[in-house]
């Protein structure tokens, strides 16, 4: 015996499906624990007047890197899949403007990290 009507299972698919929600809640556990770090590290550890000097110290620790490269490709993630999710509820009903959507979200994100990294090129590649 089915407990679920068809219809609710075919609504959560239109909507975004499950993949994307949990990916939106691992995102934000994500943005949590980078903000944190990043204002530990920025006003707890460094006391005092921040440079340039201090933050490209900061930067050329591996740990820090990876924060930040976590960090921005959450909140690229979180920021375009929460629009998504609201354009899809009010606008776009049909597949293929959905499909355009995507492709459209896609490609800003993809835009967006790369010149997130672009910015942190330098102390990449140290």
């Amino acid at each position: 015996m089915r407990f679920i009507p068809a219809d609710i299972e075919r609504v959560d698919r239109q909507k975004g499906g499950m993949w994307l929600w949990l990916l939106q809640r691992i995102s934000a556990a994500l943005l949590l624990f980078g903000l944190l770090t990043h204002l530990i590290a920025t006003h707890i550890l460094s006391i005092g007047e921040l440079s340039y000097d201090n933050i490209a110290e900061r930067l050329q620790s591996g740990f820090f890197i990876t924060v930040d490269i976590l960090l921005l490709a959450a909140s690229v993630f979180h920021a375009l899949n929460g629009t998504r999710m609201v354009l899809l509820d009010y606008f776009f009903k049909d597949l293929a403007r959905r499909r355009i959507l995507d492709l459209a979200l896609l490609v800003f994100g993809l835009a967006a990290f790369v010149y997130g990294l672009w910015a942190l090129w330098p102390w990449i590649t140290t």
